[in-house]
Order: C-alpha cells, then structure tokens, then sequence
C-alpha cells in the first residue's frame, strides 16, 4: 500500500479546500502551523490524562493506542490523525499513543487548531460529529465487541446479587435433591443412574439460565452417585481425571494457542483488512453481500474473527450501496459459526474433533470430515444464504420493510437501533497479508508438519497453530507492528481470552466421563432394542433432541460432549452410519444455537452492524426455523437411504 504523506494534497483534501489563489494561501498558512516531531520506539507521543496539546497526523511508522490498563485497543499507521478529541471537548486525553518503531507526526497546536476551524466550519462541524459520536457510542461498543465469550452463555441480568432468601430456596433445593439421589438413587450397576444428574442438569439450566453453575452442580451430582468418595472429594478426583487425560490437555493446548493467534490478528488492525480492497470493488447491494459471504469463509478460523472481519470492513460500502442493516443482520448472524464448522482448524472445529475424539478413542478427525456431508443445517444456511445474495431467496416480511424504507429514502437501520450504531473513525486499517498469511500458515502447518514425518496425512492443529505463531512473530515485528515483548503480551491475553471456554470444556468433558460410569452404555443397550422399528427415523430425532437441548442450555459447547457419547452409543447398537448421525448432532448445535432466543449473540452481531439486537434475532429466526424444518426432512431421508 503506498505511503500516505501529510503533504500540500493531503491538507488540501482533509481540510476541503478548492482551487485559487485564496485557496493556495490558506494552504500555506496551514502548513505553517503545523510542527513536525520525531519519536523512537515505545515513546509515547500522547499520555493518557495529560492536557491536551494539540492534533496529531501521522507522517510515517506505526502508533498504538492504548487504554488505562495498557492494553492496546488500536492500531495507527500514516497518514492517520488523532487527538483532536481532547482539544474539541476541551478534556483530557483520553488514551495513550504510543510509537511503534520510528514515527514521523505533524502537530497543529490547540490555539492554531481552533483558529484553522474557525475559518473551515464544515471541517469543524465533521470533527465536533465524531467527537460526540465517540463518547455515546465508541467505548460502550469496543467493550461489548471485545468482551464475546465463545461458548459461553450470556443471558442479561446475571450479574444482579442474591438475596439470603434467594440463596436459601435455591441452593437449599440442591442439597435436598442432593441427598434425596443418594438415599434413593440404587446402587446395582445395571441401572441407568446416569439419567438423575442429566435430568437435574436440564432443569436446573432451564431455571437459573447459567450454563457453568449448572454443569459445576450437576457434576457434583454425578461424582457422588458414580464414585461415592465424598461431595468435595469425589468431584475433586474426577476433575483431575479430566485434566490429566492426554485429550483433554490437547484440546486446552489447542484453545489457548487459537486464543493467542487470533487476538494477535485482532491487534494487528487486520480486521479491517478488507475494507480499502471493498472500497474499490464493490459496486452494488450484490457484490456487499457476496464480500460479507467471502469474507466470512476466508476468516473461518474463529466465528468471533470473521464477524468483526466482515462488518468492519464492509462497514463503509454497505453504507455507499445502501444496504438496510438487517440484510448484513441476516448474513453475520446466520455465517460465521456455519462456515467454521467445515474447517477442522477452525476453534469450532478444533472443539468437535476433540469431543469425537474422546467418544471414539482417536478418530475425530476423518469422521469429522465425513460427517461434513451429513451437516445438513450447515450446508442447507450456505445454500439459502448464497441465493439471498443474488436475489433468489423468498423475503420474509422484515426484509421487504426494511427494503422498501431503504428505498422509499429512509434511514438504513431500523428504529431503536441508534445507540447501536457503529462508529467509523477510520483510524484502524489492515493489511491483507497480516490476515490471509497467518490462516493460510495455519491450515498448512496443520496438515503437513506432523505427516512428513510420520509419511501418512495427519492433522495435528497444535503443532500448526505452535508454527502460525512462529510465522506470525517475524511477521508482524518484522514490519514494526509490535514489539517482542508486546507480541507476548497479546499472545497471553488471549490465552487468557480462552479461559472461560476451557473451563467450560472441562467441566462438560468431566460431566460426560460420569455419566459413562453410571451405566449409560448398558441403558442404551436395553433401549435400543426397542427402537428397531425407528431406526431410520434415529438421525432425525437425534437432530430434533440436541437442537432443542442447545436451545434449552444456550451453548452447543456443552450439548457435544453429552451429545456425541449419545449417538456414538446408539448408532453402533442400531447398525446406523456413524458420519451421518454425529453429522445430525454437528448440525443440531449450530442449529439450536440459532434457534436459543436468549443467548448474547444478536447483542454482538447488532452491536458490530449497527442494528437493534431484537431485530437481528428477529431476520435470524425468520430463516433458522424453516432450514432447520428442512434438515430434519433431510436426516429422515438420509435415515431411510442410508440404511437400505
């Protein structure tokens, strides 16, 4: 990308001046007050809560800007400014710029500023625009975008404390029921104590909406019925089962290094990667929705990454194009998880693998590629989304309003999104190389490390992401992004990131190990010799059962590890094919998790398209129930054909 000078044209163009000789003489009082300064690497150009000096544009280099904590929440390279909101609202500054390698910098003082708007009020009215669009919207909106949590449930007013009332009747509840399982719960082994902690699992999630506490509750549950050591103890022990099992320290390896990979893409600007390249290629409401789609898959190594990819770099042209915000609502919301879900070194992909992996003792890997083919809500979203994209797909009534507001000359969002609506401040732009490099590296290291010393195709993600970061670490420093040491810090933040997701992988993992011990393998011996006549009918109600048991716990992370022993079970005992029923429990939980009405998602995706979060579940839903009606047609005939 060329270098963008702060030269005769670049004042000209940013403080919107004509041609003429008054115009040649406003340019040279202009660049009269501007005072050129130099910083080396780590200096900081601007100090978070110093008064204000004036406005800052960068000349050449690399600034980060960072917030109270000193985590770096931007990235800006030449021909970029800031610091004029300090000056503007008369404040103080309120973050750190800091130089990244060597930068060049203009700066006009306040008093010259001030004096240079006054005679330009169009240019002052713009910046006053930004100024006060940033303290409404800028900060709560990075918050919230910053903050998803991967396979975690969020449901709103969580955080609100209980009363000692509230604390007696509902963990009161749990100890009676803990103690009436274990004087009633009988102890032969033949009997299928695993249903009482599933049960208690599904109710308590249902009432209290918190998918931890009830995994932590029920796992306690379920260690005092299977190892009869004790409440504390016995749970304790299966904890350090879980976590001592060769699999499950691969799968936490796994998540913290896809953590790592993708803050470090994040805090590299790349996800803006693409939106100088839609600037110059796209051209109508067509080409917005086919970008949001190639965006989205080329970016499918996390459904958080390419979300944020696809809506801040088709931010502007979906502005140009006029494209009502509920088209993009349909396309970020319904996508991302979908196209990760046929990448096996997507996180999506990597935590369904290590979930096979643990139901059949090593072969996740190729029965998630068969079963890719079996994923019919996956494959059913990508077809029905591409026909959307060219015009091909029935509106629903959402759609045609917002279309006909749209053109009837109307704004492009719907009414009560305005304290959603995103802030362009144009100072965050990346490079394609910083984005496509590191997935690209991932993909092959994945695949090829392991297998040219073993000399058979082996997948081994750990290893590719160990290399990607390797790549990744000359990459960005190499180019002045980073420092070493500011690399590190974001390859700990998002492994830190990653916490939450591992505990609730562990927790369902040690869940699901429970379980197994309470005779669930002899209970779906008994059981399916009566559903022989059904048979066919097994991946269809296997589709039906986990969609709505991911719709009832809000996370699909926690429905796989119960869900996968389940099919593995029952299709083995029915003599059904085993790609397609894990193929029904893959697509279930993409399904259900479309389809949960209170998850934290149409919070996030409005949040990063500018659209209000009920409007978004509203174009979701719209098309998520009648594609999961067809996957389930879909599954009874795959059920009938499979087994003739």
């Amino acid at each position: 990308m060329p270098k963008q000078q702060i030269d005769k044209k670049y004042l000209r163009e940013f403080f919107k001046l004509g041609e003429g000789e008054s115009a040649e003489r406003e340019l040279v009082r202009i660049a009269k007050g501007l005072e050129r300064l130099q910083f080396e690497n780590g200096q900081d150009i601007c100090t978070i809560d110093d008064e204000p000096d004036g406005m800052y544009f960068l000349e050449s280099g690399t600034a980060a800007v960072l917030n109270r904590e000193g985590t770096q929440i931007n990235l800006m390279r030449d021909g970029q400014y800031f610091g004029e909101y300090a000056v503007l609202a008369q404040s103080r500054r309120l973050s750190t710029v800091r130089s990244v390698g060597r930068t060049v910098v203009y700066r006009m003082r306040n008093e010259e500023l001030l004096r240079t708007l006054q005679r330009h009020p169009d240019v002052y009215g713009e910046l006053i625009k930004r100024v006060y669009s940033q303290v409404s919207n800028k900060h709560a909106q990075l918050n919230l975008l910053t903050s998803m949590r991967r396979g975690i449930l969020q449901v709103p007013g969580q955080e609100t404390p209980m009363s000692p009332k509230q604390m007696l009747l509902n963990y009161g509840a749990v100890a009676l029921i803990f103690l009436l399982a274990v004087l009633l719960a009988p102890k032969q082994s033949a009997v299928p104590v695993f249903i009482i902690p599933m049960v208690f699992m599904l109710a308590y999630v249902l009432h209290s909406r918190r998918t931890l506490g009830s995994l932590i509750v029920s796992g306690m549950l379920a260690a005092l019925l299977a190892l009869n050591s004790g409440l504390c103890a016995g749970y304790t022990d299966a904890l350090l089962a879980t976590m001592s099992a060769p699999d499950n320290a691969f799968t936490v390896l796994v998540m913290a290094l896809m953590g790592s990979v993708v803050t470090l893409i994040e805090a590299s600007g790349a996800v803006t990667a693409f939106k100088k390249r839609m600037a110059e290629t796209v051209h109508d409401r067509t080409h917005v929705r086919l970008a949001a789609v190639g965006i989205l898959a080329l970016t499918a190594i996390d459904d958080c990454l390419n979300m944020l990819c696809a809506s801040a770099s088709l931010r502007t042209v979906s502005k140009e194009q006029r494209v009502p915000r509920e088209e993009m609502a349909l396309l970020l919301s319904l996508l991302p998880t979908v196209l990760c879900s046929f990448l096996p070194f997507s996180l999506w992909g990597i935590f369904v693998i290590s979930n096979l992996n643990a139901a059949t003792s090593g072969q996740g890997v190729a029965l998630f590629v068969k079963s890719i083919l079996y994923n019919f809500f996956s494959l059913a979203t990508v077809a029905a989304m591409l026909a959307f994209c060219f015009g091909k797909l029935p509106l629903t009534r959402v759609l045609r309003e917002a279309q006909q507001r749209v053109e009837n000359g109307g704004k492009l969002w719907p009414a009560g999104s305005e304290r959603y609506l995103p802030h362009d401040d144009g100072e965050i732009w990346g490079r394609l190389r910083n984005l496509l490099l590191p997935v690209l590296a991932l993909g092959v290291a994945s695949v090829t490390l392991r297998s040219l010393r073993s000399g058979s195709v082996v997948l081994d993600s750990a290893c590719g992401l160990v290399a990607t970061l390797v790549f990744m670490f000359f990459l960005y420093c190499a180019q002045g992004l980073m420092s070493p040491e500011t690399f590190l810090e974001h390859m700990v933040s998002g492994m830190q990131s990653m916490l939450l997701p591992i505990i609730l992988y562990l927790l369902t993992m040690c869940f699901s190990t429970l379980l197994e011990q309470e005779a669930m393998g002899s209970f779906f011996d008994s059981v399916v010799s009566f559903m022989a006549p059904v048979a066919p009918f097994v991946p269809a109600l296997l589709f039906l059962l986990f969609t709505l048991l991911t719709m009832a716990l809000g996370s699909s992370w926690a429905m796989y590890v119960i869900g996968f022993p389940v099919a593995l079970h029952i299709a083995r005992r029915a003599g059904l094919d085993l790609p397609l029923c894990f193929g029904a429990v893959c697509a279930s939980g993409i399904a259900g998790e479309k389809l949960c009405v209170f998850t934290g998602d149409s919070l996030s995706v409005g949040t990063a398209i500018g659209c209000a979060p009920r409007t978004v579940l509203s174009v979701r839903l719209s098309y998520a129930i009648p594609i999961s009606v067809a996957s389930l047609l879909l599954y009874t005939v795959a059920g009938f054909m499979t087994r003739s």
